[in-house]
């Protein structure tokens, strides 16, 4: 390369960060935007030349790594240091949304503050799958020459807490659905799936117990939603748990819980509380151990 780091460049990326919506970037997301910006006779100093914008913005306070204890090759922009703990996570992982708990939470479903931010994203093998896609979308017919340039590549953030908060991951290898909250880098889990993860995880969703109370309050609300999602994501188990709740619990119905019915079958795994105990207390028509005595309604039987 013929040139050093020209002031044009520091400027034409200052432009480009202050495009950025996210709170904080990754090294990838600033060596993205610096490669596009470099021509193909430059590329043979791009690694030296990145490390040199890298120290020139933070020099100007551009940006400003994040404790790197917490979250390694990440940033903070310039004039964006009120993000939450939720909006770091999402701006660093492109894949991962806000889930169980801390998407109740978000919803306004329970009264809870949780002291884990929980969230989901894919499993290792579908996350790097995604990353690739990704950088193909980026960098278009130059994603060969970024990969042997030595710049840093979209992988996934290691980040085990923010702040003063812990950060929890669940991977699944289908993501379940999520919406992109306005004004935000936020992604969350949709209130349908936050009913789902309810059956499937009721731990990281503040205890079978709170679950239960949640369905009796809110499920009537949001019944349309519960019923769509379950049907369309929902294992047969998850299916028989949610018709349990619904119908026996809080006296509501729906057309696909006939359907639900059927996938009933008597079976140790067959439990209310996916995480408790089996007890000989079932439910009849569900076919399923009631482990939790204060979601016992009557009609349940002993075995």
């Amino acid at each position: 390369m013929a040139r050093n780091l020209s002031e044009s460049l520091v400027s034409q990326m200052a432009e480009a960060l202050a495009a950025v919506e996210a709170p904080v970037v990754s090294s990838y997301a600033v060596a993205q935007r610096f490669f596009l910006l470099l021509s193909d006779e430059e590329l043979m100093s791009a690694k030296r030349q990145f490390k040199a914008l890298l120290d020139a913005l933070h020099t100007v306070r551009l940006l400003t790594p994040l404790d790197g204890a917490e979250v390694p090759h990440a940033y903070q922009v310039f004039g964006r240091t009120n993000a939450t703990p939720a909006e770091i996570v999402c701006g660093l992982d492109p894949f991962a949304y806000v889930s169980h708990l801390s998407a109740m939470e978000h919803h306004g479903l329970t009264d809870r503050f949780p002291q884990i931010l929980y969230m989901t994203r894919p499993s290792a093998v579908e996350w790097r799958k995604q990353a690739l896609a990704r950088m193909t979308k980026d960098l278009g017919n130059r994603l060969a020459a970024f990969q042997t340039s030595g710049l840093p590549r979209l992988v996934q953030p290691k980040t085990a807490s923010v702040g003063h908060t812990v950060v929890q991951f669940c991977e699944r290898s289908q993501l379940g659905a999520f919406r992109l909250v306005p004004r935000s880098t936020l992604r969350v889990a949709t209130i349908g799936r936050v009913f789902l993860d309810m059956l499937r995880e009721p731990a990281l969703c503040g205890g079978v117990q709170h679950v239960g109370d949640i369905y009796r309050k809110e499920a009537k609300r949001y019944l349309r939603l519960i019923v769509d999602e379950v049907n369309r994501h929902g294992q047969p188990i998850d299916k028989v748990r949610a018709g349990y709740l619904l119908s026996e619990v809080c006296h509501l119905d729906a057309p696909e819980l006939t359907e639900w019915q059927k996938l009933a079958q008597r079976g140790g795994s067959r439990k209310l509380d996916p995480e408790g105990e089996y007890v000989p207390v079932f439910s009849e028509r569900w076919q399923l151990s009631i482990n939790v005595p204060s979601l016992t309604v009557p009609g349940d039987e002993d075995a």
